[in-house]
């Protein structure tokens, strides 16, 4: 069965189709990607200069009324051979950024397959809850029954009975309450899926994230740092662009030239290397504005990490505190299978009432409930670390 639910997991994280993720969603997630990469393929080779082709047709009447027609036809190109390193960091800027921005996509994509699971989670959670307010409230008709029976005989005084009434009410409204939410969850789950019965998702067994693996495979991190070697790149870029730059030149072209006095055509061709360097006042301050949005990033990040290395012992507390409530859980119905056990004789020999054994059954259901219930408050912290790394 562990087998099965990573395969599943596996399945999951690495093809989109089997995901409940809706169609539309699925797609739209695709499309941001390719066009990440494209835009990405275009950023790494946007140092390389394009050839510039023109071609002019000019006609002309000069002061002694001499006709003149030009035609010329050319292509240029003038590109950067060395830029002091400003070549290198283009390209490593460029291909930073773009895995930066795919890796906000996976972040997207994890972000709503979380929803989904943690959705499903808490409506079969928020179902067994329903289950177990639906048993409270038969306990409350009892008790209120029972207490209304003896204050009608003297046993009992009317603090009594009005506090049984009020147990009850607030039963009552924590269904409503309850019922609510399942509605609220619902709805939100069937946003993120096509249009199928929300019972048909499985929710696989979840892992327990090591804290490690969620700091060094946190997908927020690893865009953090994708971002810091872009914004580092940047910078060493706006230095390098203060510094000596080494330029190619060339270009090629045929002429027609005609008027009422000369004819002219024939080929031209030019190429040259130029080296020059900015001398610019703001040299200082551009490079060091670029320094400092690098040092802002990299700052983020540690903050970021801080905030997550306090984000993951808090769940896993979490996790440890419903372990906790299902050792409570598993104690109680311990002692109230062995109330039960002991009623039902004392009922079928006439000692108890059937109400006695009723609301003990009720009991018992309750806290087999509570565990199944805590159980799925375990899968939803599980869900929400295992979701925030990349797998």
């Amino acid at each position: 069965m562990k087998r099965l639910s990573m395969l599943l997991l596996f399945t999951i994280m690495a093809y989109g189709e089997s995901t409940p993720l809706s169609t539309q969603k699925q797609e739209i997630l695709q499309l941001k990607r390719e066009q990440i990469k494209r835009d990405m393929g275009a950023s790494t080779k946007s140092w390389i200069s394009p050839l510039n082709l023109s071609l002019s047709i000019n006609k002309s009447e000069d002061a002694t009324k001499n006709n003149i027609e030009t035609k010329k036809g050319a292509v240029e190109w003038s590109q950067d051979l060395f830029r002091s390193g400003g070549i290198y960091y283009t390209i490593e800027q460029a291909k930073a950024s773009g895995e930066a921005n795919l890796l906000g996509v996976d972040s997207e994509e994890s972000t709503y397959l979380k929803q989904i699971y943690t959705l499903k989670a808490q409506v079969e959670r928020d179902k067994l809850s329903l289950e177990q307010e639906q048993l409270t409230l038969k306990n409350m008709d009892i008790d209120l029954f029972i207490i209304k029976a003896k204050y009608k005989v003297g046993t009992s005084d009317i603090s009594e009975l009005n506090q049984a009434t009020i147990n009850r009410d607030n039963a009552r409204t924590s269904m409503i309450v309850t019922k609510n939410a399942l509605h609220s969850e619902t709805y939100e789950l069937k946003k993120l899926i096509d249009k199928i019965n929300i019972d048909s998702i499985e929710i696989p067994e979840f892992p327990t994230i090591s804290k490690d693996e969620y700091i060094d495979k946190n997908i927020e991190l690893l865009q953090y740092k994708q971002s810091d070697i872009a914004k580092e790149a940047s910078w060493k870029n706006t230095r390098s662009g203060y510094l000596p730059k080494l330029t190619f030149n060339a270009s090629y072209g045929y002429t027609d030239y005609s008027s009422d006095t000369t004819d002219y055509n024939g080929n031209a061709y030019s190429y040259g290397a130029t080296l020059s360097m900015p001398l610019d006042i703001n040299t200082n301050d551009s490079i060091e504005s670029a320094r400092l949005q690098f040092l802002q990033t990299k700052s983020s990040q540690a903050d970021r990490r801080a905030e997550l290395q306090e984000e993951y012992a808090k769940r896993i507390s979490n996790i440890e505190d419903y372990k906790e409530k299902i050792s409570v859980a598993q104690e109680m119905i311990t002692m109230y299978t062995e109330l039960y056990d002991f009623t039902k004789q004392q009922a079928s020999a006439g000692f108890k009432s059937s109400y006695d054994l009723e609301s003990l059954g009720n009991s018992l259901k309750i806290q087999e409930l509570e565990e199944k219930i805590q159980n799925y408050n375990i899968t939803i912290e599980k869900i929400s670390l295992y979701f925030d790394v990349k797998h």
